[in-house]
């Protein structure tokens, strides 16, 4: 821990700010749903907090997606700063509600809240993951990747613990306040904060021109196509694991609540291990690839012999292993990703990334209770570690995925743009085989050099028979 906050402390200005805000923000996060999620069932019950969780899965997977061409026309600072001030007010709206007085609850002012968050972080976080690595120089992006797997590993780990302690030693209100308090120290950091001003961008077909850019991006570069498709599967098995079938391992043992939260905190500090150097050593021993395999391997063991494993200290270490596993799978891969990506797609793409991911939270339950109806659950915990395996060989089967994991951090800066420029090419009619010149004046410099030589070679090819 020591380490982790003399990195941070030495790291750039502008770098800190924003993981203190990214740390600070799931901080407050975490602690405002344990306090909602209290709220909600010691009154509303089951059936309430079911309808709260799925109108808030819903309202995430139309948001990120629909708002992603935000990060890509407007200064990702800008969004930032938006949505943490959008979070700021859903916090003090929360805090008012929980004043007026101990019985008071409104499921629909509940849900309010909830979903102006949910809108606010469909515009955070594709513009905080696009900024990264507008605040570093390349050979930096690495560290700073670690930081913040890092930063978001202590704050989803202090969140949870903070919300509880809070709900303990007072009532529903402190919690909500502690809850402001953090989200008003995270928008402080995001007014702090000072970012290199973004380059000169036109909008090259207006909102839905734009959206459909990204998913034709998405869509149209097979390597990340197939790896977040297979990363998405992964954590359909992998979800339930840590997270639904959980207390239900734990209470068919006769364990207390104690053990949740030791297996969660062991989690937490197995994923922030690993950033702090423990994945590092492993992927300089074996290379990226290798090391993802490994780790890919020993998190799905780790899953099935927690279903077999019938002593509680036992479960502890093995969900601290799976948390390494988790630093090596994430740091893997993330800092070419991000390179590969031309800057002027990486908030739509990165916005296209999270709703796969939530699609993958919202199916996980459902494949769980599908699974808990005709097994145990410690039958369940095998099987679930099987399809996560067979889908990790998905994974790995990525065609192209070695050479590129393979190439170093110069040669991987724009390296879909490179190789796919059509799938980042401005929409053209059917049979036009000439650029569009008021396209291309709408594109970057450099899109319109790699658009320009891609099709002079595209034409030398067909127009010149005896041009090799």
């Amino acid at each position: 821990m020591p380490r982790f906050w003399t990195r941070l402390c030495h790291a750039p200005r502008p770098l800190r700010l924003l993981l203190l805000g990214e740390m600070l923000g799931l901080l407050a996060g975490a602690l405002g749903q344990v306090g909602v999620a209290w709220w909600i069932a010691r009154i509303g019950g089951a059936a309430d907090l079911s309808r709260y969780g799925a109108l808030l899965a819903l309202g995430s997977l139309l948001a990120l997606p629909l708002l992603s061409p935000l990060g890509d026309r407007w200064p990702k600072l800008r969004l930032i700063r938006m949505g943490r001030l959008c979070l700021l007010l859903e916090a003090l709206a929360l805090a008012l509600l929980a004043a007026r007085d101990a019985s008071f609850y409104s499921l629909p002012l509940l849900c309010a809240c909830g979903l102006l968050a949910v809108l606010a972080q469909a515009v955070l976080l594709p513009a905080q993951a696009a900024l990264l690595p507008e605040l570093v120089e390349t050979e930096q992006l690495p560290q700073a990747i670690r930081l913040r797997r890092g930063a978001q590993a202590l704050g989803s780990l202090l969140g949870p613990g903070l919300g509880g302690v809070a709900l303990a030693l007072g009532d529903l209100l402190l919690a909500m306040s502690l809850n402001l308090a953090m989200f008003a120290l995270a928008a402080l950091a995001a007014f702090r904060l000072e970012a290199p001003p973004p380059p000169a961008r036109r909008a090259t077909g207006g909102w839905l021109g734009d959206l459909r850019a990204g998913l034709r991006a998405k869509w149209g570069v097979p390597l990340d196509r197939w790896w977040s498709l297979s990363g998405a599967l992964m954590m359909v098995f992998f979800l339930p694991a840590t997270g639904l079938l959980l207390p239900l391992r734990l209470q068919s043992l006769g364990l207390s609540a104690g053990w949740f939260g030791a297996c969660g905190t062991a989690l937490s500090i197995g994923l922030l291990a690993g950033v702090l150097g423990l994945a590092d050593r492993l992927i300089a021993r074996l290379d990226r690839v290798r090391a993802i395999g490994v780790a890919l391997l020993l998190c799905g063991l780790a899953v099935g012999a927690a279903g077999l494993c019938n002593w509680a200290p036992g479960l502890v270490l093995l969900f601290g292993l799976i948390g390494l596993c988790m630093s090596v799978t994430q740091l893997v891969g993330q800092t070419h990703r991000l390179l590969a990506t031309p800057a002027d797609f990486r908030a739509r793409m990165a916005a296209g990334q999270l709703a796969l991911a939530h699609l993958a939270a919202a199916l996980a339950p459902a494949l769980a209770g599908a699974l808990l109806t005709r097994w145990p659950v410690a039958t369940v915990y095998p099987l679930l570690a099987g399809g996560f395996l067979l889908s990790s060989l998905l994974l790995l089967a990525v065609p192209g995925l070695r050479p590129f994991l393979r190439l170093g951090h110069e040669e991987v800066r724009d390296w879909y743009l490179h190789q796919h420029p059509r799938a980042f090419a401005p929409a053209q009619p059917s049979g036009n085989s000439v650029i569009d010149s008021t396209c291309l004046s709408n594109c970057s410099a450099s899109r319109r050099l790699q658009l320009s030589l891609s099709w002079v070679r595209r034409h030398n090819k067909r127009d010149i028979p005896w041009r090799r």
